[in-house]
């Protein structure tokens, strides 16, 4: 095999294919990116058995040929080169990797024992198409509120639904929740799925600079089809909690405040809180302040006080600092909306405008 190519190529698609692989000591070619070309194209993949992936990469190929190289140190080494263009060429189980001012040889591994990729076939399940954009955006917006523990594999993934022309995007560990829904030019409509959210970066990673995406979902599978570039990652199989019932309809104090303003409070207010994280937060609707304070025995005590739109009753409850924060970096625009419904029931957050996104937090004990 031998490819002529140029770096910043390489380097994009390598830098996203080589996080998809994994150290596997009983088979390591599951550690290694395999290069596939042929006189139609050239094709980088690599695979977890959780999920998989496949680029087309840009290249002139001088001679056909497939090989596998270990993915961490095959990105290491094209990052590291400083010239423009490359030339890959295998032989004898060696890649040399060739520029103009140098050369690196590295070991491949054979390639025989690399998987064949699932993925969702044309025809097979459901298929539609998003725009990435706002695939992308519903995705980020929700997947920070999952578990990270696999305990409860319903609550480690991203609920996924598209119905009435709106896709639905969102996440819980069960003491948040966020949610995110999209108005779409499709009319079309599928089943609920969860994908694991362990996936989502790589997700994102492959459709990142593209217009458009393909979705299939098939048997445990879902594939994403963008530009010639496949990713397909397995489905949960369970249920996603019934959520809609525990989101409060009827408030009791109402608050908007800049967004900037009160990441900027948390974050100062951080430096002494504790370590559980907790925060209280205070408004007073008569004097129209919305107040942050954090106390730390050991440290001492800090207070914030930000200017804001209150409506209804004084309001004084304590929250996850962490929890608050996450949500606030999911929000796009300049002000954002407080809702309480009292002691003890959980707080909304909400964009405004509103863009779709819903957050919810559950209040902490004193």
């Amino acid at each position: 095999m031998k490819l002529e190519l140029l770096k910043k190529n390489l380097e994009d698609v390598v830098g996203v294919v080589s996080r998809v692989s994994n150290k596997n000591l009983s088979l390591p070619v599951l550690g290694c990116v395999v290069i596939s070309a042929t006189k139609n194209s050239t094709t980088i993949q690599a695979t977890n058995l959780d999920v998989s992936v496949e680029i087309t990469l840009k290249s002139k190929v001088v001679s056909e040929g497939r090989v596998a190289v270990p993915a961490q140190i095959f990105n290491q080494a094209v990052s590291a080169s400083t010239d423009e263009k490359l030339t890959l060429t295998e032989d004898g189980g060696v890649l040399k990797i060739t520029t103009k001012h140098g050369e690196v040889k590295l070991n491949t591994v054979d390639p025989s024992d690399f998987p064949t990729l699932p993925f969702v076939k044309e025809g097979a399940g459901v298929s539609f198409i998003l725009p990435s954009k706002e695939f992308i955006r519903s995705l980020k917006g929700v997947v920070f509120a999952s578990a990270t523990s696999g305990m409860r594999p319903e609550l480690s993934s991203v609920f996924v639904s598209v119905a009435d022309g709106v896709l639905t995007c969102a996440a819980t560990d069960s003491f948040r929740l966020a949610e995110m829904r999209t108005q779409l030019k499709t009319k079309h409509s599928i089943e609920p799925v969860l994908i694991p959210a362990r996936n989502i970066q790589d997700i994102m990673r492959v459709i990142g600079n593209s217009d458009t995406i393909e979705i299939r979902i098939g048997e445990n599978q879902i594939t994403y089809i963008t530009d010639g570039n496949y990713i397909t990652s397995r489905v949960i199989d369970g249920a996603f909690p019934e959520y809609h019932a525990i989101i409060p309809k009827d408030f009791t104090t109402l608050c908007t405040v800049l967004t900037e303003d009160m990441v900027k409070a948390l974050r100062n207010v951080s430096v002494v809180a504790d370590q559980t994280g907790q925060v209280e937060l205070s408004l007073s609707g008569k004097d129209g302040v919305f107040s942050v304070r954090g106390v730390n025995t050991q440290i001492g005590e800090t207070y914030e006080k930000l200017d804001a739109v209150i409506e209804g009753d004084d309001v004084s409850m304590n929250f996850n600092l962490r929890y608050i924060l996450d949500a606030l970096g999911a929000v796009s625009t300049d002000s954002v909306a407080f809702k309480f419904s009292g002691p003890g029931k959980p707080l909304i957050l909400k964009e405004v405008p509103e863009k779709g996104f819903t957050y919810l937090v559950m209040p902490m004990n004193k």
